[in-house]
């Protein structure tokens, strides 16, 4: 299950930020997910859950933001949301695209009380 290396990794992430900040508690950590990321997010809220039971992230919430699937045209250079295959142009029908966004997972923002 790729989804608690993950979030073992984001977590780590985490603590270093509230180390670097004299963190004394963690409320809340707002995840972005790319549609095209293969991310479970039921498996991720589940290793958050089983990653979180002490510490200073005990009781901590989960916030999971999806970001779509962005393509820009290759002919054309039109930008749109790609919201299945095959993934063609509405403007040309061309089917050469490049992925601008949606294969991404990153931590947006955390809320802590210092």
């Amino acid at each position: 299950m790729h989804e608690t290396a993950l979030m073992q990794n984001l977590l780590s992430t985490v603590s270093q930020a509230a180390r670097e900040h004299s963190v004394k508690r963690v409320n809340s950590v707002t995840v972005v997910i790319g549609k095209l990321s293969n991310v479970m997010p039921d498996a991720l809220a589940f290793a958050f859950e089983a990653m979180t039971q002490e510490g200073l992230m005990k009781g901590a919430a989960l916030e999971m933001v999806f970001q779509p699937a962005v393509a820009q045209c290759g002919a054309c250079r039109h930008e749109y949301e790609a919201d299945g295959f095959p993934i063609v142009c509405p403007v040309c029908a061309n089917r050469d695209f490049r992925l601008i966004s949606g294969e991404e997972v990153y931590i947006q923002s955390m809320d802590c009380e210092e």
